[in-house]
């Protein structure tokens, strides 16, 4: 990657030239493509409509949360203190936190087997965005928030949903187009 700045080829990926240190981060950022790819990198999480947060105080017995996973066929329920987003509870959490404990589930606090500080995006964020941190952070659920209020949640299916509507949009128009052409 040559330097707009001097014209030193820098390394890709460089942050500075190494020449005169002039910045060069926007230089490297994906450039979209048509279709998908674009849509992924420019829309935001909005585009995938998401749910309203199940949530439940962080002291509430862990019955009640697997309660609400059964009754509402969910895969997470949030943890709040006051109207604050403070942890999440996944099914996974569950299996590995839960599984052998000698302790009644009635006894067990939401608090004591939840994740807490868990990642959260905001409506503006992008899908790509979403799907890196669930990559990198190896879980299917991200908290939506609104200054650590939680106004709602996503999961994976909703972004394999999100992806299977575009893919089909994209073979719509494209059909059109060639019948068009055709006419």
């Amino acid at each position: 990657m040559f330097c707009p700045a001097c014209g030193f080829e820098n390394l890709p990926g460089a942050d500075r030239c190494e020449d005169c240190m002039e910045p060069l981060m926007k230089l490297d950022v994906p450039r979209p493509r048509l279709g998908l790819q674009q849509r992924l990198m420019e829309d935001a999480v909005s585009h995938l409509n998401p749910l309203p947060p199940i949530s439940l105080p962080a002291d509430a017995p862990v019955i009640e949360a697997i309660q609400l996973l059964k009754d509402r066929k969910v895969g997470c329920v949030l943890a709040v203190e006051g109207k604050q987003l403070v942890g999440i509870l996944s099914e996974r959490d569950l299996l590995y936190k839960l599984a052998g404990s000698p302790n009644s589930l009635d006894q067990i606090r939401l608090k004591d087997v939840m994740t807490a500080h868990p990642v959260t995006l905001g409506l503006e964020d992008s899908i790509r965005f979403a799907l890196y941190q669930m990559s990198v952070g190896g879980f299917r659920h991200i908290p939506i928030v609104k200054e650590k209020i939680p106004v709602g949640i996503i999961s994976i299916k909703d972004v394999l949903r999100y992806i299977n509507r575009t893919v089909l949009q994209q073979g719509s128009e494209e059909a059109s187009s060639r019948a068009g052409a055709s006419s």
